[in-house]
């Protein structure tokens, strides 16, 4: 029996526990280690966009110089989501046939980063040049020249999903109208604060290397894999990581670079990013385009939605695939009511960087063609586009609810929802006659939070498990550590997990540590902190050992107190018999459990316990979004006004912490809306490799977010808790782009190529 546990902690606002080491320049990233007789690494990088490498000059000045030669024992990295007819290239870890600007192509090892960037300086690269294609329409052309020759196009790879196309096509044919639109979402580049980085030490017995990552686990299969080492023999530790929004969930190849030159040279190496050589290899995101039918009736019932997506992949595939363009297939229905949804999605190979994971990882786009949709046959009926939502919703009597593309929500109140977002709208108080034009957009998101459990993963192809460990100990003097397999890098786990653990246990919260980032010391984790899942993955598995470790105090506390096991109760550092002060301190009962003194029959010595959870599903939260923008149509600036957000991602385990996870979100998703863009120019050489081109939403850019929270506890996640982190980004880009069309009605339908930039609004304008 496990008593329910007093709650003390879950559901604080709580200062996140690891703030001060972060703010005080105390907490120790990559760049911050410094081995003796360490070696600097920089990395050589093609110039040209398409072309074969043929050879190298290098300067015999000491300084010690890897080419392509240097690394072809090495196995490539391999793809780890296979969709369709998807081809796997196999490319190798160097490779000389050059597919995008940027892609490493040789190392220079020296004493100091300064000279080995100095030593690049001195290779001459002789290297012919192919023809490049950066569009992936053009790469889809006849005459277009080819990435990988042997495969006869650049088509990669073509998946279909959700209803079949025959009845796709007879629930359009039967709607009184077929709205058509293209979607396009701009290229983006997540622009964590810290770049990569990689320090490497071969000298001990075990390879050990610390890495800005947001999974060791996954790192250290890389390196095992790509180099055939057996994995106790290699060590990854993850220390402080500023930022990764899935840019460093995976191994890249120059890293694998840095692995081979240390255990070539016998020396400890270390590699970091600078910002421009993150801007081109550092994996891109987005790139997409979108052509959508929606089927409607007279009446406003939403009956089909069929949409054609095509990913401009760049010159390779990266670990995941097409896996966020699969996935925006399969969360594209939304909370509405569609009889047919069905998705065909192309990756097409062109000479720009690959694309890789990014906040949302789909999701997003998901949420904005389908919200953009929405709105268009709203203003085609003339109707209220929130009247329109709501008629066509799912409502909490519906759920759980089996959708076409075959995911079943789980549980939840969308209409209450947007109901309320829109009476915060209605609060806003009315704008100045500026001269500006203004409009409120609306989005509304189902967020698959927390992926998949591992049998699922296999059937859609995804080589991963889905499961996640935790481990929770109290030692002797009462404290507690937790160990988990996830990798926090901003979301506050240190806090959230703590607060957790404590209330099952009863134990105060600063006695709680987590410890995570280190393969050596924590349980496997195929997948990392990526996907929205470290609450309800690693917190579940944390619920579930920490109720065991509970279920040991209880009974070692019962024997002490005389009582029965299940009227003790854990609070307040403390185990007492409910309803009375009779009680002993913690540490008494840990004492005891560690020496062994009289324990209860079949309970062995320590108060520990390890939980695996696979969960029987993902978990869906969801939230309304709503904005007021006024544009300048003298000039295509767009302001963001006003924000509000009504959300619910289950048990809200510390509110303060879910809004900094919004407002990130939010800025990430306006960004993405009307700044953010990487281009190329027609021989694929990048155009933004710095902020002055490559424009981040600043402090101005932001509205103050007014956010409101609803609580529908998971049905599956042992403590409630939903998957979050990605929300904020989900909603913002379509309530954004929604907002300007409706300030801008005359030109909507100019409207679907993001990012809505002053240019692309001005001209919108001026050509109608």
């Amino acid at each position: 029996m496990v008593t329910q546990p007093m709650v003390r902690y879950v559901g604080q606002r709580l200062a996140r526990v690891n703030d001060t080491k972060l703010l005080s320049g105390r907490a120790r990233f990559v760049d911050d280690l410094h081995l003796p007789g360490m070696l600097h690494a920089a990395v050589l990088r093609s110039h040209v966009a398409h072309g074969m490498v043929t050879g190298f000059d290098v300067p015999a000045d000491g300084t010690t110089f890897l080419g392509p030669d240097h690394f072809e024992h090495l196995k490539p990295l391999p793809v780890l989501w296979l969709l369709g007819d998807q081809w796997q290239s196999e490319t190798p870890v160097v490779d000389r046939h050059i597919r995008y600007v940027g892609q490493p192509i040789g190392l220079a090892v020296a004493s100091s980063r300064a000279e080995a960037e100095d030593a690049l300086e001195q290779v001459l690269v002789e290297i012919d040049e192919l023809p490049a294609v950066v569009d992936a329409a053009a790469a889809l052309a006849p005459d277009a020249p080819l990435l990988y020759p042997e495969r006869g196009t650049n088509r990669l790879c073509t998946f279909e999903a959700g209803t079949e196309e025959a009845h796709t096509a007879a629930v359009l044919a039967e709607a009184d109208h077929v709205l058509h639109t293209t979607i396009t979402t701009p290229r983006l580049y997540g622009s964590p604060i810290e770049t990569r980085g990689i320090v490497v030490d071969p000298t001990a017995d075990q390879l050990t290397v610390w890495s800005s990552n947001q999974g060791p686990h996954t790192i250290r299969d890389a390196i095992c894999d790509v180099f055939d080492l057996p994995q106790p023999s290699v060590r990854v530790i993850t220390p402080a990581v500023g930022g990764g929004f899935g840019l460093k969930d995976h191994a890249y190849e120059d890293e694998l670079m840095v692995v081979a030159a240390a255990l070539r040279l016998g020396r400890p190496i270390k590699w970091i990013e600078d910002r421009a050589e993150a801007m081109v290899a550092t994996t891109h995101a987005r790139d997409e385009q979108f052509d959508v039918a929606v089927g409607y009736d007279d009446d406003g019932r939403l009956r089909a939605l069929s949409v054609t997506g095509t990913r401009n992949t760049g010159g390779q595939f990266s670990i995941f695939g097409t896996g966020p363009l699969f996935t925006m297939a399969g969360m594209v229905p939304g909370p509405y009511r569609w009889e047919a949804v069905r998705v065909v999605g192309h990756a097409v190979a062109t000479n720009r960087t690959p694309l890789g994971a990014y906040r949302g990882f789909g999701q997003t786009q998901a949420a904005l063609v389908r919200e953009r949709s929405v709105d268009l046959v709203a203003a085609a009926l003339g109707r209220d586009p929130v009247d329109l939502r709501l008629q066509n919703m799912l409502g909490p009597d519906e759920l759980p609810y089996t959708t076409a593309t075959f995911l079943t929500y789980d549980n939840g109140d969308y209409p209450t929802a947007l109901r309320r977002a829109r009476e915060l709208a209605a609060q806003w108080p009315a704008a100045d006659d500026d001269g500006r034009q203004r409009g409120v957009g609306y989005a509304f998101y189902v967020q698959l939070a927390g992926v998949a459990n591992s049998t699922v993963n296999e059937a859609i192809g995804l080589l991963i498990g889905g499961f996640e460990t935790t481990s929770v100990e109290m030692l002797h003097d009462g404290n507690v550590r937790v160990t988990s397999g996830i990798s926090p890098h901003g979301q506050g786990l240190e806090t959230t997990i703590a607060q957790i653990v404590a209330d099952r246990l009863g134990a105060d919260l600063d006695r709680v540590e987590l410890v995570t980032g280190d393969t050596a010391s924590t349980p496997y984790s195929a997948y990392g902190t990526a996907g929205s899942r470290s609450l309800p993955l690693a917190g579940g598995a944390a619920v579930l050992a920490a109720d065991q470790v509970a279920e040991q105090l209880r009974a070692i506390a019962a024997e002490m107190l005389e009582a029965a096991p299940e009227d003790v109760v854990l609070d307040a550092g403390r185990a007492h018999v409910a309803g009375t002060v009779v009680g002993v301190p913690l540490t008494d009962v840990a004492r005891r459990a560690w020496r062994g003194y009289s324990l209860p029959a079949g309970m062995s010595p320590g108060l520990r316990a390890t939980s695996v959870y696979d969960p029987p599903s993902g978990t869906f939260s969801y939230a309304a979004h709503v904005c007021r923008v006024a544009v300048d149509p003298n000039t295509g600036l767009v302001d963001v006004e006003r924000y509000a957000v009504v959300h619910d991602c289950g048990t809200i385990v510390n509110p303060t912490i879910v809004e900094g996870q919004i407002h990130g979100g939010i800025a990430q998703g306006l960004g993405s809306a009307l700044l953010e863009q990487v281009t190329y120019n027609d021989h694929g050489q990048p155009l933004t490799t710095t902020f002055m081109d490559y424009l981040l939403p600043a402090q101005a850019s932001m509205p103050d977010v007014t956010i409101e929270h609803m609580e529908t506890p998971s049905p599956y996640t042992p403590g409630g808790m939903k998957g979050m982190g990605e929300g904020g980004t989900n909603g913002a880009m379509a309530c954004v782009a929604n907002a300007v069309s409706a300030a801008l009605p005359e030109v909507a339908d100019r409207l679907g190529t993001l990012p809505l930039s002053p240019q692309v609004i001005w001209d919108a304008l001026n050509q109608r």
